[in-house]
């Protein structure tokens, strides 16, 4: 029985054949007809000999000697023609068996032709090509096996996957099982028992029928659509029954056959087949022979040798291209390098002080197109992202998913806990420390140990904000100076003692309030009487850790206190010196931990955090900056006086920037904006949620595409100039291993929707470049594009006054296109650093046209228009303070002191969230002074 497909196949075979034929012919036997009746012979009848022939050369030209030189030409061309038509025969003749193998042996021999050869080749081979497929038998549907030894080594598979009642309903997408065979190179001696130790593989025989693609092939049979690969690596070399293969894994035709694996049983090998010819095609399905993998590769490999899925890729399609159940838990530590190590807990407190950071950065910096706003560093960008995506929550495996994201760390511990190591990749909590007669460090990692445990202390106070700390340390000022230089004397959770006296009577006042409230609450356990300084009623005074370097006269002191240390309450640590009773730690240079008393330790080997001298000056600067202050030692002198130099009219209240100094956001949300008009194909909006729309639609395409989709492209349009695949693999946190099966499967989601929402058939909306992965410049736009070209023109270099108009038309544009925060309502974790930069430059461009405006004389028109830019930063960043500075100021001098106050109360309100308050600037622009200013 032939089905329509095959039916198909074979009327176009038979147009092909009957075309190439008469081309054929008309070529060979009418050309020469038409030139006999045309002209005759192509020699001269009057010419005997070659000198006559040269004396009419020497006449002049004439018409009829025109003519016969054009015949001429004609006869030689068509002799040439007919001489390559020969050639050719005979060459398809000698390759027949060749080409019945494999259609794809023409096309290699046509391009290897030149131009002027391959006009007889193309004849000849597409008539040969479609003769072939016309007469083909129907046995070729499955490639036969290619020696006597594979014969042997067939091995039976087990059930079919589709029962037989089921493929007669189903004639059209018959599924049959089908044979694997052993790798056929490198068996050597083992052959001889292949029988026995041949591993047992399921394959089925596929028909493919209208509107099949192998990544819903895959999900149907496989259950997995990621696994599409692996069918493609089966397939990609096996000859069809029309002579072709699948070099295009999105182009299959109906009717042609496709061996597709499934999931593999542990069941004893089969017998293997009769040292026979392959079955006869009337015999049924389940003998047919399977369309095996290229030689030298196994059948369930999924190895391909070439095109554009890579060898790598579809080995590592059954392995990484599904989410697998995280069975094992994340790191619990954060390797920086040579920085050192940091626990998970830690980094959540890094996490925490880095939106602070952010809005004191702002408060502090004034916009400058010279300059870029600081970044974080890179150690503390890093745990701060790892933090993140510890924090997020825990999403369960996705067999769709179109990407594998590496394990996330642990969560963190709780609010308030502090970490000082790792212990069979679980972090150790600070009650490790809290041994009666206290803990002695040495060694040559003992520095790194007791640094890397201040920050955890400090960091764990961030975490707690804007409530106290739960872990409080002290230290003589020398030692914590030489751990964590530039902190003042009283910052957070540390406290720097004169000397080690001052650190010990601190110490002994917090056994006294720990006391204290142990008799309150024994007295009141309702916890209705008043409390203690420095408790609260739920924690009390916390935890101490005293931090201290003995010496020959606090020694007695120092043994004293430790012999009270108790979890919860106080702990004694020293440093290079052992104190009487104490428990002795050496510490390495890579933080691993040894107790001197106990070597052999039965709970298992601990490795403490630790960090470089460098590292803890990049942690303190960032935790600094997140309360507003400054490294002592890191600021000098000279840049404060030429800042100050440069604005010497600029008021400056209790040493805070003055009201005219402007800054940049930090959370913005989305205001409705007309969109622009579209002139590509595809529009792609990154500014507010992330929206793709078609040209000539008015409502948002790919609406279903996938979160990871989104991301993927929203990456892209922040980097225009392009990415390359090993940075994309680590800003998307992909498994080690799956980057390249990951890309492969975004850019193909990519294509298939946008092809679909603008009816394009070929184009790639995603350029790739070797590695580099970049959006298409003339099919692909974007607002932060526009954006970004729209505040380049607002500014020129004479400076704004000469261009006053320009700038404020070019800020209006630029911030049409700012409707909310970069990728608003995603949990990227790249993204905050963009999201930042961004915002910085839509702020800024609006502060230093407000600032422009109070300095001169504006039309009230376009003043109304800078408030109105004020006004919408405002909306999507409610917190930044020099926005509201500014607003405040032109509303008092346009008469609005109602406007004026509502904006200073809603500033108010946010800060007050944030746990900060307005500084003393901003605070007297609401008071009565603020009239005289207008009146001025």
């Amino acid at each position: 029985m032939i089905h329509p497909p095959q039916l198909r196949q074979r009327l176009t075979a038979v147009a092909t054949a009957g075309g190439t034929l008469a081309l054929t012919l008309a070529l060979l036997a009418g050309m020469p007809y038409i030139l006999w009746q045309a002209t005759g012979l192509p020699w001269p009848e009057h010419v005997s000999s070659l000198t006559e022939f040269g004396q009419r050369l020497a006449q002049p030209v004439s018409d009829p000697l025109m003519i016969d030189l054009l015949a001429l030409v004609g006869w030689m061309c068509w002799a040439a023609f007919a001489y390559t038509v020969v050639r050719e025969t005979i060459w398809y003749a000698a390759h027949l068996p060749q080409l019945l193998r494999d259609r794809h042996t023409h096309d290699e021999h046509v391009a290897a032709l030149s131009v002027k050869g391959s006009l007889g080749a193309l004849c000849i081979g597409t008539l040969v090509v479609a003769l072939i497929g016309l007469w083909r038998p129907q046995s070729a549907d499955a490639q036969q096996l290619s020696s006597l030894d594979e014969a042997r080594l067939h091995v039976a598979a087990a059930a079919p996957l589709v029962p037989a009642p089921a493929r007669q309903d189903a004639p059209s997408a018959r599924a049959s099982t089908a044979a694997t065979r052993a790798e056929a190179a490198g068996l050597g001696s083992e052959r001889s028992g292949v029988s026995g130790q041949a591993e047992a593989a399921k394959y089925i025989e596929y028909t493919v029928i209208e509107g099949d693609t192998l990544w819903g092939i895959a999900r149907t049979h496989m259950g997995d659509a990621l696994k599409w690969p692996r069918i493609y690596a089966l397939n990609k070399d096996r000859v069809q029954s029309d002579g072709g293969r699948i070099s295009d894994p999105d182009l299959i035709r109906p009717g042609w056959q496709l061996t597709i694996p499934v999931a593999r049983a542990a069941t004893p090998p089969a017998a293997p087949a009769p040292d026979s010819a392959p079955s006869s095609p009337s015999a049924p399905p389940t003998q047919g022979a399977p369309a095996g993998p290229t030689p030298g590769q196994h059948a369930g490999s999924g190895h391909e040798t070439g095109g554009d899925h890579t060898a790598e890729e579809s080995d590592r399609a059954d392995e990484t291209g599904t989410p697998k159940t995280e069975t094992e838990p994340g790191p619990a530590a954060i390797g920086l390098g040579e920085a050192g190590l940091i626990g998970i807990t830690a980094a959540a407190g890094l996490l925490a002080a880095r939106r602070y950071w952010h809005w004191h950065q702002h408060r502090l910096r004034e916009p400058n197109p010279q300059t870029e706003a600081p970044s974080l560093s890179p150690l503390v960008d890093r745990a701060a992202q790892a933090a993140h995506a510890a924090t997020r929550p825990r999403r369960p495996s996705d067999p769709e998913a179109l990407l594998v994201p590496r394990i996330p760390p642990q969560p963190p511990r709780p609010t308030g806990t502090v970490t000082i190591g790792v212990r069979h990749n679980t972090e150790v909590p600070l009650d490790e420390l809290a041994k009666p007669g206290g803990c002695a460090w040495t060694g040559p990692g003992a520095e790194g140990a007791a640094r890397a445990l201040l920050v955890g202390i400090l960091t764990a106070a961030e975490r707690r904000r804007p409530g106290p700390p739960d872990v409080t340390a002290i230290a003589p000022e020398h030692v914590a100076e030489s751990l964590l230089p530039g902190l003042p004397a009283q910052f957070t959770a540390l406290t720097q003692s004169a000397d080690t006296a001052e650190a010990i009577r601190a110490a002994e006042q917090h056994l006294i309030a720990h006391a204290r409230t142990r008799d309150e609450q024994d007295a009141d356990p309702e916890g209705t009487g008043p409390t203690i300084p420095d408790t609260t009623p739920e924690t009390g005074p916390g935890t101490l850790l005293l931090l201290a370097v003995p010496d020959a006269t606090h020694t007695g002191q120092l043994q004293a206190l430790a012999a009270r240390s108790r979890p919860g309450t106080l702990i004694v640590l020293t440093l290079d010196a052992q104190l009487p009773g104490a428990a002795a730690w050496h510490i390495a240079d890579d933080g691993t931990a040894t107790h001197r008393d106990a070597p052999h330790q039965s709970s298992g080997p601990l490795r403490l955090f630790h960090l470089t001298p460098q590292a803890g000056r990049d942690v303190t600067e960032v935790l600094l900056t997140a309360h507003g202050q400054r490294p002592r030692l890191r600021i000098l002198p000279e840049p404060r006086q030429h800042a100050a130099d440069e604005h010497p009219d600029d008021e400056h209240v209790d040493g805070s920037a003055e009201p005219e100094t402007d800054e940049a956001p930090t959370r913005p949300h989305a205001v409705e904006v007309a969109r622009p008009a579209q002139t590509k194909p595809v529009r792609l909006h990154v500014f507010g949620p992330i929206t793709l729309y078609a040209r000539g639609q008015s409502d948002p395409v790919g609406t279903n595409l996938r979160g990871e989709v989104h991301e993927f492209l929203a990456l892209l349009a922040a980097h225009p100039t392009g990415l390359l695949a090993s940075d994309i693999a680590d800003k998307l946190h992909l498994a080690p291993g799956s980057d390249q099966n990951a890309l492969k499967n975004l850019r193909r989601a990519v294509r298939r929707a946008l092809r679909a929402a603008t009816g394009a058939t070929a184009q790639e909306f995603i350029l790739l470049q070797g590695e580099l992965h970049k959006l298409h410049p003339e099919l692909v736009e974007t607002d932060l594009s526009d954006f970004s070209r729209s505040l380049k023109e607002a500014f020129p270099a004479s400076g704004i006054e000469e261009g006053w108009s320009n700038a404020l038309s070019a800020v209006q544009d630029a911030l049409a296109h700012y409707r909310g925060p970069f990728a608003q309502g995603s949990d990227y974790l790249w993204a905050d650093t963009i999201r930042e930069h961004f915002a910085m430059k839509a702020t800024d461009a609006a502060l230093r046209l407000a600032r422009a405006a109070e300095r001169a004389d504006v039309a009230p028109r376009e003043r109304d228009a800078v408030l109105a830019l004020l006004e919408h930063l405002g909306t999507i960043h409610p917190d930044h303070e020099r926005l509201a500075q500014h607003a405040i100021r032109l509303y008092q001098a346009a008469g609005r002191d109602d406007a004026a106050r509502h904006t200073y109360n809603r500033l108010k309100r946010h800060l007050t969230d944030l746990g900060l308050v307005p500084e003393p600037a901003t605070q007297a622009l609401v008071t009565p002074r603020t009239h005289a200013r207008r009146t001025r």
